[in-house]
């Protein structure tokens, strides 16, 4: 189950559901209870790895990713609970 994410815990930086097709990125935070963040680290989605947004499903359905060789989809509100260090625009997959 996911908590009301509030502003103390978002510190600055974007949310990975911010980030537009083709954009990578360093995640600098997880807000997330542990499980879950355990299971994200699994799937190489954990503070420091780089991140690469590969697609986006219409009207907000979520998100395809690669991290580290990994291709995993998010569900946006997931995403958004994810914060990111913009790294450019670069080549992905």
């Amino acid at each position: 189950m996911l908590y009301p994410l509030s502003s103390a815990h978002i510190h600055n930086g974007m949310k990975l559901s911010e980030l537009a097709i083709g954009q990578s990125a360093t995640v600098t935070a997880v807000h997330v209870p542990a499980a879950l963040r355990e299971r994200l680290r699994m799937l190489n989605v954990a503070e420091g790895g780089k991140i690469c947004l590969l697609r986006r499903a219409p009207f907000g359905g979520g998100l395809l990713l690669e991290a580290a060789g990994v291709r995993l989809a998010l569900r946006d509100t997931l995403a958004a609970r994810i914060e990111v260090r913009f790294l450019g625009e670069e080549t992905c997959g």
